[in-house]
């Protein structure tokens, strides 16, 4: 396949130059068998990239799917490329269009073969055309400017790479023409009743009879949109990081630092947070309306449900995006804590350990005297537990709720024992008679940096 480089092989060497990726490095292209997809494999072929094909298998369009997965087979074995095949299932309804269930499936399956098999990236054959329609469908439903941005060159730093955004459809039939290379049609491609359909037939010609450069302004536009929503995220990206803390299967919010935003500002950071809970990044401005509206007036405990299977759940002073039906809080637990031991509980972002220090007379919620002839029982919480709180004993889930404490903290919150009295909560100032006795240690109480 050597010789000199046309403009659609032009392309794509410039597009891997600028993402810093070199021959060497092992790319899974995604074919479907389609000419787009075909173009592109021979494409990377010709400029010496090691490559290896996915070809995903939706289980729909019976016979003509299978026929296509056949045609890529015997393509790679004929020029000599590894083939991986992968099916899914896409027939199962829910919310979601079938081509937007089809397209999270296929990502979905793409990234485990990519990650399982040792590539670097996933390339797909997405197009200038592709754009164009992007753009157009997502202003028919209303998006927003990050909507705009469409078809990203590159997701999560490289992971995913789409190299012909620059190159027209019709370039890319005529290199195969040119070529004298076949490829398989999906004849879905001709229902009219599918939107993109509808927009690639008719509306798009007759933008182009009015304006022949209108489908490189869409795409122009994208890349406007996109350099735009990168420096709005820049922004973000501080405020996110404080604000988002991963746990109980899901993300913990910050209420007040996401309701300081100013609303569209607060619906950028809530469409990026559901792009990491799960959510396809393609979330309509009506979800994010009912997530904003359910962040500033829910109460104590509430919840709703969300596109992808998931829920927002309203804690004290946090939210939790996460699969339904809600949080996956910690599991009962109870262990010995002797001296010298150090216990880590990671499901609640804990640590308990001795130390020889004496401690100070004051009071501290992270610090418990001891002796080291101490025999101390770690466990979570009981709704019987009760507590010596000034002398007086009191159930230890009202001087829990006097001190505010989350659903969240809860869950995680753990109890020590010393011969059968409660004497201390970590996040509390000890309790019961620990205090009474002369210590010559402490234990101490610290945060695990992150939570599974």
């Amino acid at each position: 396949m050597a010789g000199p480089l046309d403009p659609v092989q032009r392309e794509v060497a410039r597009f891997l130059r600028a993402h810093a990726v070199p021959r060497t490095a092992r790319l899974l292209a995604a074919v479907s068998g389609g000419s787009d997809s075909v173009a592109l494999l021979h494409a990377l072929l010709a400029l010496g990239q090691r490559v290896g094909v996915a070809h995903v298998h939706h289980g729909l369009r019976g016979a003509e799917a299978d026929r296509e997965r056949d045609f890529v087979a015997e393509l790679c074995l004929a020029w000599g490329v590894p083939f991986h095949g992968v099916r899914v299932d896409a027939r199962r309804r829910d919310a979601r269009s079938p081509e937007a269930r089809a397209r999270e499936l296929r990502y979905q399956a793409l990234e485990r073969l990519r990650r399982e098999l040792g590539y670097v990236s996933v390339v797909t054959a997405h197009q200038q055309d592709d754009q164009a329609e992007t753009v157009l469908l997502r202003a028919l439903r209303g998006t927003g400017p990050s909507g705009l941005a469409a078809i990203r060159p590159a997701l999560d730093g490289g992971r995913v790479l789409r190299p012909l955004l620059g190159v027209r459809r019709a370039a890319l039939a005529d290199y195969l023409a040119r070529r004298r290379l076949g490829f398989a049609s999906d004849s879905s491609n001709r229902d009219l009743a599918i939107p993109r359909n509808r927009l690639r037939a008719e509306v798009v010609p007759a933008l182009e009879a009015i304006a022949p450069a209108a489908v490189a302004n869409l795409a122009r536009l994208a890349e406007l949109a996109r350099s735009a929503d990168d420096a709005v995220c820049a922004g973000l990206a501080p405020v996110l990081e404080r604000a988002v803390e991963a746990g109980e299967g899901g993300l913990w919010i910050d209420r007040a630092a996401l309701l300081a935003l100013e609303p569209e500002l607060r619906a950028r950071a809530l469409a990026e947070i559901a792009s990491r809970a799960g959510i396809s990044a393609r979330i309509s401005r009506a979800v994010l309306a009912r997530a904003d509206a359910f962040a500033r007036e829910s109460r104590l405990g509430q919840r709703i449900s969300l596109p992808g299977e998931r829920t927002l759940f309203r804690d004290r002073a946090r939210l939790w995006l996460g699969p339904a039906p809600g949080p996956r809080f910690p599991l009962p637990v109870t262990r010995p804590l002797a001296a010298g031991d150090a216990l880590e509980f990671p499901e609640r972002g804990l640590r308990l350990s001795w130390h020889d220090a004496p401690p100070d007379r004051s009071p501290d919620p992270f610090r418990l005297p001891a002796r080291l002839d101490d025999r101390f029982t770690v466990r979570s919480l009981s709704s019987v537990d009760r507590v010596i709180q000034l002398g007086r004993e009191r159930r230890l889930k009202d001087v829990l709720a006097s001190a505010r404490w989350s659903r969240l903290e809860l869950a995680r919150a753990l109890v020590v024992e010393r011969e059968g009295e409660i004497v201390w909560v970590p996040g509390l100032a000890p309790h019961g008679r620990a205090g009474a006795r002369q210590p010559d240690c402490e234990i101490r109480a610290s945060r695990l940096s992150a939570l599974p």
